[in-house]
């Protein structure tokens, strides 16, 4: 225990001793969420990015006794591929869920070699102030739905399974299409990515076989034990974080947001793990668990304590699906977080513990917490409700209202 001498100022005239107990200074930190609400008539924009790798032609299960060394088109129905599975998910969801967003198509790669695509399949709807007439997004669902059934192994298809997986590229070139990045009309922007490998093809890639000492053989996405990063995929063949990261980040600087689904049994692997929760994160849907319970991380998922603050995420940040049904509920849950669900319902990327460390600004004027204005909901969510509401449920693209949350968590 520390002792200090503090003399005695008021009516006294001898010195006094005062036992004080050193305390640990907390530190904070504080992120603003800053949202444009326009009506949720406006639906956003949701580019779909499809990895039509050939490793999408795997079984979903190899052990299946029906399965044997088929691979693609040559697998009997009993044994279902990830081309098939993701076929079947996506025609549900397209079929039933064509307008809650209007939506676009892309594949990877555009050769069936490594090259990132460079076209758009189906573009976005054409530009509208309003989405009152549902034929066009119904149009452009149907559209999307048409070229992925269209998706196979064989030669000559019109949608070719086969290749690498430029996953980087790809959504760099997404970044220039220009579609996606018109901010006029205020609609939210989102890029959909459904992969189910580890991303290479960077020719550019800082991993390369020449490296001394070579990078880890668990590192190399080619060949049976990373043996196949030689020759002109001395640095294709290797993982590309650091490319995907970044134009994710990229994406996000223009205000396009990422969800990433990993869809087959690659990202097991501690690479391909740490991979997609790089990307998700990034693109600004990384999943959370602020209640600390793994149920709010799905299937298969757990919750991880929280590091460094008050932040708690789950191990998997990215929507895992490893077939068709689990495919459909990560859906389910995305059409609600891309905003088609409770207009007045705000999911945070930073979720604060205790309502009392979040502000609500609106239009620059901070509203107190209350049963007609808003609350935090146990998901982390939070909930408008009242006059509020209908300001949320009003607003236009000519009277947006400005929303901020302000978060203090400790560090």
């Amino acid at each position: 225990m520390t002792r200090f001498l503090v003399p005695a100022v008021l009516f006294a005239t001898a010195c006094q001793t005062y036992d004080f107990e050193p305390v640990t200074p907390i530190a904070i930190s504080q992120t603003t969420q800053t949202k444009n609400v326009v009506a949720r008539n406006l639906k956003p924009n949701l580019m779909i990015l499809v990895d039509k790798s050939g490793s999408m032609n795997a079984p979903i299960n190899s052990s299946t006794p029906s399965c044997g060394n088929c691979s693609g088109d040559n697998c009997p129905a009993t044994c279902p591929t990830r081309v098939t599975e993701l076929k079947t998910a996506m025609g549900q969801f397209l079929s039933t869920s064509a307008t809650v967003a209007r939506m676009g198509l892309a594949f990877f790669p555009a050769d069936p070699v490594c090259a990132p695509t460079a076209r758009i399949a189906v573009d976005l709807p054409a530009p509208s102030i309003s989405d009152t007439d549902s034929a066009p997004l119904t149009a452009n669902a149907t559209a999307v739905n048409t070229q992925i059934q269209a998706m196979r192994s064989a030669p000559g298809s019109m949608v070719q399974v086969i290749g690498g997986t430029p996953t980087g590229g790809s959504l760099s070139f997404l970044g220039s299409y220009a579609p996606l990045l018109d901010d006029r009309d205020n609609r939210q922007d989102f890029v959909l990515l459904l992969t189910d490998g580890l991303p290479n093809c960077n020719s550019n890639n800082t991993l390369s076989c020449s490296s001394m000492p070579p990078p880890p053989a668990t590192l190399c996405t080619l060949g049976i034990g990373g043996n196949g990063c030689t020759g002109t995929f001395c640095r294709a063949g290797y993982l590309d974080k650091d490319g995907v990261v970044t134009a994710v980040q990229q994406l996000r600087s223009r205000n396009v947001s990422t969800i990433v689904v990993g869809f087959g049994a690659d990202f097991a692997s501690p690479e391909a793990l740490d991979v997609l929760n790089g990307m998700a994160a990034e693109g600004g849907f990384g999943r959370k668990c602020p209640m600390g319970t793994n149920a709010e991380c799905g299937s298969n998922n757990t919750c991880l304590p929280a590091v460094g603050g008050a932040t708690r995420f789950c191990q998997k940040q990215f929507y895992a699906a490893a077939n068709a049904t689990e495919l459909a509920t990560a859906l389910a849950d995305i059409q609600n977080l891309i905003g088609m669900g409770d207009p007045c319902n705000f999911s945070l990327s930073d979720r604060p513990t205790d309502d009392r460390f979040l502000a609500v600004i609106i239009n620059g004027q901070t509203t107190t917490k209350g049963p007609n204005t808003w609350s935090l909901l146990p998901t982390g969510a939070v909930q408008f409700a009242g006059q509020l509401c209908d300001r949320v449920k009003s607003s236009t693209t000519a009277e947006p209202l400005k929303v901020e949350f302000r978060i203090v968590s400790t560090l």
